[in-house]
């Protein structure tokens, strides 16, 4: 996944991988929906390359919203250093012990010690991947839709770093079309 992000004020494109690429869309996506029921939420996963052979128990569905609700946080951190704080608590309460691997012919690096349970490898590497954003210079990309009564998240991967809105073609039309009717009945007095 190829970001454009701005470092010390210069504008460059980052390669956050295609792993790292896929935790932080699944962030995104836990964020914006609720965790509630076992199949979805396995469906949710497996969409973005997660191996989930059975739905997640109600432990491991209680897990993934509290960590929904921590990703959040990060996404509304008034500062890069306090989301990168949050995440790195994550990270060190869920022991993570970062370890490369190629299980499925790719190299890529797993957080989760050995063992763990869905909810604890989706918590360590969305958690992981985000900081790698950052660390790319990516902490103002990780943004709240700009459309009023919309709660939704995103990671604005556009070119010129100026996506306002989680969905173009939802809140972004919807807004442009409430200014265009003010517009016109302002025009109309």
């Amino acid at each position: 996944m190829v970001m454009t992000v701005g470092v010390h004020g210069v504008r460059s494109q980052v390669n956050i991988g295609a792993y790292d690429g896929r935790a932080v869309l699944t962030a995104v996506d836990l964020v914006n929906t609720d965790p509630h029921d076992a199949d979805l939420t396995a469906d949710l996963l497996r969409n973005h390359g997660w191996v989930v052979p059975t739905a997640p128990s109600s432990a491991d569905l209680t897990r993934l919203r509290d960590h929904r609700d921590t990703l959040r946080r990060a996404f509304a951190g008034p500062t890069e250093g306090e989301v990168i704080d949050l995440l790195n608590r994550t990270l060190a309460d869920l022991h993570a012990l970062p370890q490369l691997t190629d299980h499925d012919g790719h190299w890529h690096w797993h957080y989760a010690p050995p063992g763990a349970g869905i909810a604890d490898r989706v918590a360590a590497t969305t958690s992981a991947a985000l900081l790698t954003l950052i660390a790319n210079g990516g902490h103002d990309r990780m943004r709240a839709c700009s459309a009023e009564g919309c709660a939704n998240v995103f990671v604005d991967l556009s070119r010129n770093g100026s996506r306002r809105y989680c969905s173009s073609t939802a809140c972004g039309n919807r807004t442009h079309a409430a200014a265009y009717r003010a517009r016109q009945r302002a025009t109309e007095v």
